[in-house]
């Protein structure tokens, strides 16, 4: 049988009361052997304690103790250096496990979905008929207060990058690391793992400095790959699916928002970042015109950034509206749709 043992990893600096439910929670729900990694990033002595008296009740887990604060990124990767299962799992010590047998469905889901290599579960529990409809979905990046990692991964690209110090952004740069790296990141919505946000970092930072942090990592995010843009891509033709398929969903695991305007087939594909609308093939070109132009009024963090057609008449009408429209041939590939997202991700920096 193959192995599937998780090397949990869990950073922790105080907060003793949500450690411990933590750590409860994942014992009372795991039915998959784990091997809980716990990096106590120089805790006071209430965590300390608390710490302790759990690996000495639980011999399936082991305590690293730093003695300064080195940030969540330093301490996952501690971890990592550590483990040897074929998964491993961050989670943050303010997440409480809601699902039983969530280690075993979280891998699961990754066997269930040809490619993907890091899972989230869902981290609130309302919109729980979501499960029923959508098992899994793919997602732009998986957030690290719990994502489950194939150690093929991890061998591939290596673990979080330092630079992000303390914390922010890590998680989305390794996401983008590993989808590059031809991984995908997916949801399981019928797991789900609650996270009390930022309890952590409220303890450590004042709101200013939190801000601070938040906004440098976001810039350090953004001078490697790109901002996230506003694409709108319109379909006024009957094309191969598949290959329109693949261009926008190139689009959206580079992070982007694409907003499908689709006078074709529907083509219901799945990701959270494709957002498709069926327009009437009634009056094409004003509706559509009419469209970018309230667009164009609002306010600039909603504006659309780029606008792909695939066909150059409706193009011509419509870059009166939005400057930044451009034809495309979707079925001769998608190598210049991912050039012009590209540039121009850049050039909004």
């Amino acid at each position: 049988m193959a192995d599937r043992t998780v090397d949990i990893i869990i950073p922790v600096f105080n907060e003793a009361a949500l450690t411990k439910n933590c750590l409860e929670s994942i014992v009372n729900n795991s039915d998959t052997p784990y091997h809980l990694i716990l990096i106590d990033n120089a805790s006071g002595e209430e965590t300390r304690k608390c710490l302790e008296e759990f690996v000495r009740t639980n011999r399936n887990s082991v305590l690293i103790r730093n003695g300064t604060n080195l940030g969540w990124v330093k301490a996952v990767n501690q971890g990592i250096n550590m483990s040897s299962g074929p998964y491993i799992c961050i989670m943050n010590n303010d997440t409480v496990v809601r699902t039983p047998g969530w280690l075993y469905k979280l891998i699961a889901a990754v066997e269930a979905n040809p490619g993907a290599g890091l899972v989230n579960p869902r981290f609130e529990t309302k919109n729980a008929a979501i499960a029923e409809r959508y098992p899994y979905i793919e997602i732009d990046f998986c957030r690290g207060y719990c994502v489950l990692i194939k150690r093929a991964v991890i061998d591939k690209i290596g673990g979080l990058d330092e630079a992000y110090g303390l914390g922010y952004y890590d998680d989305d740069d390794f996401s983008v690391r590993a989808i590059r790296a031809n991984f995908r990141c997916i949801r399981a919505n019928d797991i789900v793992v609650e996270h009390i946000r930022d309890s952590t970092f409220s303890t450590v930072f004042k709101d200013k400095a939190r801000r601070e942090l938040h906004e440098k990592n976001k810039q350090l995010f953004y001078s490697k790959w790109g901002r996230r843009l506003r694409i709108v891509f319109i379909v006024t033709k009957t094309l191969d699916k598949e290959r329109l398929k693949d261009v926008l969903l190139l689009l959206a695991r580079r992070q982007h928002i694409v907003y499908l305007w689709n006078l074709a087939e529907p083509l219901g594909i799945r990701h959270i970042n494709i957002r498709e609308r069926i327009f009437p093939k009634i009056f094409p070109g004003a509706l559509l015109s009419l469209t970018l132009f309230i667009n164009s009024i609002k306010k600039e963090a909603k504006r659309y950034n780029l606008v792909f057609v695939d066909n150059p008449g409706v193009a011509m009408k419509l870059s009166g509206d939005c400057p930044a429209v451009h034809c495309v041939d979707v079925e001769r590939g998608a190598d210049r749709v991912c050039q012009i997202a590209d540039s121009a991700a850049k050039d909004t920096r």
